[in-house]
C-alpha cells in the first residue's frame, strides 16, 4: 500500500482552489443545495427542541448538550457535502444510501474529533459569555477598536479579558488548522482520529504559510459576505467542504485540477454501451 504522505503546495494555487471549488459546486449544484437545506432544517428542528426544554433544565447542563449536538451534527454534514465533491470530480452518480453507507460507519472516528472541537469550541463560547458580548463578531470588534482609538485609558481588567479573548481566537484558528483535512483522511483513506490528525497536522506545518493565507482569505470572505448581508454567509457553507475536498486532493494527491467532466462522461457512455 503506498505511504499517504502531504506534499508542499505555493500559495499561487489558492486561487486555482477556489475556481475549481466553485466548478465542483455548479456541477452538482442541486445536491449541494439540496444537502444544506437538510442541515437547516435538521438544526432548525434541533433548536427549537432545545428551547423548549430550556425552560426546565439547567443552562449548564443544557449548554454543552445543544454544542456537542450541533458539532456533530456539522461534521456529519460537512462529510456529506465532501462526498458529494467527490462524486462531483469524478462525474458519478452517488445515492442517498450510498452516502449514509460510507458516512455511518466513520462515526466513531467523527464523534471523537467532535468531542474535541466541542471542548475548544464550548471554552471560547464560555469565555465570551462571561465577557457578556451577545452581539455578533464583527460589531464586537468594532467597539472594540472604538474603545482603543478615542480612549485614553482602558481598565487593566478590560484590557485583560481583551487579551484572553485574542487568545483563544487564536486557539481556535490553530485548532481549525490543525485538523483541516482530518474528516477527509478518515473518510476516503479510513484512518483513524490519531493518525488522520498527525497526517493534518504534518500537512499544515509543510505548507503553513499557505494555510494561514488561506484561513486569513476565507475571514475575509466570511466577515465580507456578513457585511453585505447575513444569508450570503450560507453560500459558504457548502463551498468550505468543497474547498477543503480541493485542497486536500492537491496535496495529498498530487491533483490541482478537476477531472475533466465530459472526459468522464464519455468513458462512461463507452463502456455502458460497449456491455
Amino acid at each position: 500500500m503506498k505511504t499517504l504522505e502531504p506534499k508542499k503546495v505555493d500559495a499561487k494555487d489558492i486561487p486555482l482552489w477556489f475556481k475549481e471549488s466553485f466548478s465542483l459546486l455548479t456541477r452538482r449544484l442541486s445536491l449541494f443545495i439540496g444537502s444544506l437545506a437538510t442541515f437547516l432544517v435538521i438544526l432548525f428542528f434541533t433548536v427549537q427542541a432545545f428551547a423548549t426544554l430550556a425552560e426546565q433544565t439547567p443552562p449548564l447542563i443544557l449548554l454543552p448538550l445543544f454544542l456537542l449536538f450541533v458539532a456533530f451534527l456539522m461534521h456529519f454534514f460537512f462529510s456529506d457535502l465532501l462526498l458529494l465533491a467527490f462524486s462531483s470530480d469524478n462525474s458519478r452518480k452517488i445515492t442517498i444510501s450510498e452516502r449514509a453507507h460510507a458516512l455511518i460507519p466513520e462515526q466513531k472516528s467523527f464523534l471523537k474529533m467532535t468531542l474535541m472541537a466541542f471542548l475548544v469550541g464550548s471554552t471560547f463560547w464560555l469565555i465570551s459569555l462571561s465577557m457578556n458580548v451577545d452581539k455578533n463578531l464583527l460589531s464586537a470588534s468594532i467597539s472594540v477598536v472604538d474603545r482603543l482609538l478615542f480612549e485614553k485609558e482602558m481598565p487593566l481588567f478590560f484590557m485583560l479579558k481583551l487579551l484572553a479573548t485574542m487568545l483563544y481566537f487564536m486557539l481556535l484558528a490553530m485548532f481549525l488548522l490543525r485538523t483541516l483535512f482530518c474528516i477527509p483522511l478518515m473518510l476516503f483513506h479510513e484512518l483513524p482520529y490519531a493518525e488522520a490528525s498527525a497526517l493534518s497536522h504534518r500537512a499544515i506545518i509543510i505548507n503553513f504559510q499557505t494555510m494561514c493565507t488561506t484561513l486569513v482569505l476565507w475571514a475575509v470572505l466570511l466577515l465580507g459576505t456578513m457585511a453585505a448581508a447575513n444569508i450570503l454567509a450560507l453560500i459558504l457553507f457548502p463551498l468550505l467542504p468543497v474547498f477543503v475536498f480541493v485542497c486536500y486532493r492537491n496535496i495529498f494527491l498530487g491533483q490541482a485540477e478537476n477531472t475533466p467532466a465530459t472526459a468522464i462522461s464519455a468513458e462512461l457512455a463507452t463502456s455502458t454501451s460497449g456491455g
